[in-house]
């Protein structure tokens, strides 16, 4: 018997009507439904199906980002702007996030005291980027350095392999740039996955409370030079600590 024959349904139209859709029902399988009506619902399902599966990615997708819990919610309409600097700051982040989502390879660096909304604007930045199908990744200074030094310790792992991690996400936010790192095989760590990033065209936000020109003299005149080599925004948040105003 032929196979097309076999898995053929038997239907015929029926004297009921779909107002709907203006046709003619059909019967099938013992049931009288309309055609239309049928195709509409298996596409609702297959589209509520797929919306699903989509929101299941995302949040799979946002939870790798490893933003902090305090600021997994922040994004540029809710930082609060009580002055010129953070205005300005905000238009930085904001350009920078849309350079990232249409390919660019810019560098940030976020300088400034403590309280000021630096990792705010940082996991804005990241939420926009993530939000237009790029990967992310938030990881203080200190905990990369420790991450790449301790995978000599795995037998799956090793330093080249943890450098490799680092930078093959298309954003990586690097904070408390010079808090815990400034011993010398640590801060040669964090350089050697800057240089990485530099040499693979990805770009890089690095936050920390030095002033500028204490983060370029710890990063070195070298590192420097290649941070600002696709182009490299400056931000510089002088304001108040908003934690102890609050």
């Amino acid at each position: 018997m032929n196979t097309q024959h076999r898995f053929q349904l038997d239907f015929q139209k029926t004297s009921e009507y779909c107002v709907k859709h203006n046709e003619s029902k059909i019967q099938i399988g013992g049931r009288t439904v309309c055609k239309s009506c049928c195709i509409e619902s298996v596409q609702v399902g297959n589209k509520k199906h797929q919306d699903q599966v989509d929101h299941s990615i995302r949040e799979k997708h946002f939870a790798s980002a490893m933003l902090p819990t305090r600021y997994a919610d922040c994004g540029f309409k809710n930082y609060n702007i009580t002055n010129d600097g953070q205005r300005i700051s905000k238009a930085e982040c904001l350009n920078f996030a849309r350079t990232i989502i249409s390919g660019g390879s810019k560098n940030l660096v976020m300088t400034g005291r403590t309280g000021t909304g630096k990792t705010h604007l940082a996991c804005a930045v990241a939420r926009n980027v993530m939000n237009n199908k790029k990967y992310a990744r938030y990881i203080t200074s200190e905990d990369m350095a420790t991450d790449v030094s301790n995978a000599w310790k795995k037998a799956d792992d090793s330093e080249a392999s943890a450098i490799y991690r680092y930078t093959e996400y298309d954003l990586l936010i690097i904070d408390e740039y010079g808090l815990h790192d400034q011993h010398e095989s640590r801060l040669q760590l964090v350089h050697k996955v800057l240089y990485s990033r530099y040499d693979a065209k990805k770009p890089t936000m690095i936050i920390s409370n030095f002033t500028l020109a204490e983060l370029r003299n710890s990063l070195g005149d070298r590192l420097w030079s290649r941070l600002q080599h696709d182009g490299l925004i400056q931000v510089e948040c002088n304001w108040a600590d908003a934690r102890l105003s609050a």
